[in-house]
């Protein structure tokens, strides 16, 4: 099965010149755990975690006034927190290999483009454990009731 199955289609991304304002109101409004990073052209360049975000702004906000954070959060930008480069797969992958590179990698997800190298969804260890689970639970409805 590949990842077109399970992956994520509906998939925000910014820029890497965007401000952490704008990463803060993604994350808020969409309540995913990455945000991947998009060149002008839709290819991933990057991907920001909701863990990178609070690490980059954790100092700042246990010290500064509410006007000084909000300062910092239009200046900085996302491009400075992100991680690059990206791992990315074809969606033709397979469930199992893109399983075995989240391990390999010790990431947390991969982002899937298309022939063009342009996003079109994302699939993270929970997707895929999603579908392990789904499959045992239909393989358990599947099998007759072993009488005792």
């Amino acid at each position: 099965m590949s990842l077109t199955a399970i992956m994520t289609r509906k998939v925000r991304a910014t820029t890497e010149d965007a401000s952490l304002a704008s990463l803060r109101t993604l994350f808020t409004e969409t309540k995913f755990q990455h945000v991947p990073v998009v060149n002008s052209m839709q290819q991933p360049i990057g991907i920001v975690s909701v863990k990178d975000y609070f690490k980059a702004v954790s100092s700042v906000m246990d010290t500064a006034s509410a006007t000084t954070v909000e300062l910092y959060m239009q200046k900085r930008k996302v491009g400075q927190i992100m991680s690059s480069p990206v791992f990315s797969v074809s969606q033709d992958t397979g469930i199992l290999q893109a399983a075995s590179i989240l391990v390999d990698r010790n990431i947390s997800c991969l982002l899937v483009i298309d022939a063009q190298k342009r996003l079109i969804g994302i699939v993270s260890w929970k997707d895929i454990m999603r579908r392990i689970v789904l499959a045992q639970q239909q393989k358990k409805q599947q099998q007759p009731e072993q009488k005792k």
